[in-house]
């Protein structure tokens, strides 16, 4: 996904989101430091990406160098440079890298000062190489960075603010103030910008197109109709009516390819018409399926997702919950026998450790909200290993409500 943006400057630039595919991931500090480096490479060895960076990937001189610098904002660089020296890449308590860093001597000058590593903004040489311009690449794990780059899509051209008025005619005396005529809002728009609206230049882009799947349980389908409109109508006019979930399963008797994929993988050979309510082959594109998402708290639904990203070929709802031939009675039987779920037992040890200095009636307020929430998976499994002492207290406080000392829990 690119967003391109014009700065006052006029000149255009680029924000790009990569997703990497899971071959490719950077899992940790060692594929970090082969991807992105943020060091001067050495002249001797490197001489053509030496030259590069030197001329796009270097910040400053700022701070006490140069107090006038762009950067600079209340007597200090708003980009944090000079960056501390560091011997190895590391991720930060919030997820972000921090990259090496180390003082190898190495310095060029620019404007008559001398700037080392802790001048150098992150780069990947390969890209460097490829389009010999200002790249600055990051290692993005965190949603608030996809965020930031989404809001450019809505976020709207740049505007100004202008005010008009005579001076000459201008007099002293009280007036009404039109505010609307008065002010105008302009929108700011730059001569390289004009000209890349005018050729139809893309502002924006996402690739691949994303075809969003619904899905619902078994004879829950949506059904729509109008306030007015008679109950056996809208019964007849649905009562054969595919969704684009019953469809896959009609599409999976029929295609043998479709056998092979989970219903998230299907629209990468198969093209949902909405307008026969059918899935046909896919003769050309490339699209990719996400399931609409669910909350834990909506019970069998949530866990039948669950299971749509896993099963293969369902041809109905039954066999979304058959595993190795075994169908189960419930789509969270299922994926506890696939082992999708966690076993609780966190929550088991939470509050037995609780339990040896909290009282029965704070276990029992610990173990409410955890129902509520559906934060366990197998609610009955932690009650069994922990209702003893989730219990405590209960019985002394029977026998002394009733006045029946030999009172006993069933």
């Amino acid at each position: 996904m690119y967003t391109v943006e014009f700065q006052k400057r006029d000149l255009p630039h680029a924000h790009i989101l990569l997703w990497l595919s899971d071959s490719n991931k950077l899992e940790n500090a060692k594929h970090i430091d082969q991807v992105i480096s943020v060091e001067l490479p050495h002249p001797d060895l490197y001489p053509k990406l030496s030259k590069v960076v030197q001329t796009y990937m270097i910040h400053g001189p700022c701070g006490a160098a140069r107090f006038n610098s762009p950067c600079m904002k209340e007597g200090r660089c708003s980009k944090f440079f000079h960056k501390k020296f560091r011997h190895s890449t590391t991720i930060d308590e919030d997820g972000y890298p921090v990259y090496r860093r180390r003082d190898d001597g190495l310095f060029v000058l620019k404007n008559g000062h001398k700037l080392g590593n802790a001048n150098v903004v992150p780069y990947s040489p390969l890209l460097l190489m490829r389009y010999q311009a200002h790249v600055n690449t990051e290692y993005c794990n965190k949603s608030n960075s996809i965020k930031y780059l989404f809001k450019y899509v809505n976020k709207g051209p740049d505007r100004a603010t202008i005010k008009i008025t005579d001076k000459e005619n201008e007099s002293t005396e009280m007036r009404i103030v039109d505010e609307i005529k008065r002010y105008y809002d302009c929108r700011y728009l730059s001569s390289c910008e004009a000209v890349w609206r005018i050729y139809g230049f893309d502002i924006h882009h996402r690739w691949p197109a994303v075809q969003r799947l619904t899905f619902h349980l078994q004879d829950q389908q949506p059904v729509l109709f109008k306030d007015d409109d008679r109950i056996d109508d809208v019964l007849h006019r649905n009562e054969n009516m595919n969704t684009m979930f019953l469809a896959w399963f009609e599409a999976n008797k029929k295609f043998e390819e479709g056998r092979n994929l989970t219903y998230a993988e299907f629209p990468t050979k198969f093209v949902w018409m909405s307008q026969q309510k059918q899935w046909k082959p896919r003769k050309q594109g490339y699209s990719i399926g996400r399931l609409t998402y669910v909350p834990p708290g909506s019970g069998e639904c949530y866990y039948m997702r669950i299971l749509l990203t896993k099963q293969k070929g369902c041809i109905d709802h039954d066999s979304i919950k058959t595993i190795n031939g075994k169908t189960f009675s419930t789509y969270q039987e299922a994926c506890q026998e696939l082992g999708l779920l966690a076993d609780d037992k966190e929550f088991i040890d939470a509050i037995k450790e609780a339990s040896h200095l909290a009282s029965g009636n704070q276990l029992r307020r610990l173990f409410v909200p955890l129902l509520i929430m559906n934060t366990m998976s197998k609610p009955n499994v932690v009650w069994d290993a922990t209702w003893t002492l989730l219990a405590d207290a209960i019985l002394y406080q029977k026998r002394k409500d009733l006045n029946i000392p030999g009172t006993k829990l069933n």
